[in-house]
């Protein structure tokens, strides 16, 4: 059996979460529960593996940035349910988030053998992480966004995966064009947001 490490940015994920919720047309948060089968979907799309759970085990890491906040999007209780292993960053003044993801990674790749590295995120500061994946030849899977957003100023700023990740990873998933979608007959985006139906088929042509 293949194994896949994958690993949720907290920081990027928290962010896009607010987005649908508050600022898009669907009002709704991310559902935390679909990633992996979206994740599995692109696996067998993009790096034509067989993502079934007979033969890809997918070890699932969420790091929260610089520790749990009372606005966190997902309780503990919630990942834990969804097969997360949780990581908590020291409260720090420093504005790089979730410090703990490079060590973890290291430590892994010496103590198992891993066939794919997948990590959700939007953020430059782990581009040594694909940079590593590429070295040691394993194919990486990148899922990014790109989107037009309100910041903390309630200005409109174009929020947008470094390019650095995007260069370095095996394959780069723009997780805006499954979100996206307008066409209601596509029921695909419709299964990434907590207010609907988990259940669609993974088989639709999107990204």
């Amino acid at each position: 059996m293949k194994k896949a490490y994958f690993c949720i940015d907290g920081f990027s994920f928290k962010r896009m979460s607010s987005f649908y919720k508050h600022e898009h047309n669907r009002h709704s948060r991310l559902n935390i529960a679909a990633m992996e089968s979206y994740l599995r979907y692109e696996i067998k799309r993009r790096l034509e593996c067989d993502s079934s759970a007979e033969n890809l085990e997918i070890e699932k890491h969420f790091y929260y940035p610089n520790g749990p906040k009372k606005d966190a999007y997902h309780t503990n209780a919630e990942l834990s349910n969804c097969g997360y292993a949780i990581h908590q960053g020291q409260n720090s003044t420093t504005s790089a988030p979730n410090c703990n993801i490079l060590p973890d990674w290291q430590a892994a790749k010496t103590v198992k053998n891993y066939d794919i590295f997948a990590i959700f995120t939007t953020q430059g500061q782990y581009v040594s992480l694909l940079r590593q994946t590429r070295q040691f030849e394993i194919p990486s899977i990148l899922i990014g966004w790109d989107s037009i957003c309100r910041n903390s100023n309630g200005e409109r700023r174009r929020w947008q995966t470094d390019k650095a990740l995007i260069d370095y990873a095996s394959v780069y998933c723009p997780m805006e064009k499954v979100l996206n979608r307008p066409d209601k007959r596509i029921f695909f985006s419709d299964a990434m947001f907590e207010k609907s139906l988990p259940s669609y088929p993974l088989n639709l042509q999107c990204g």
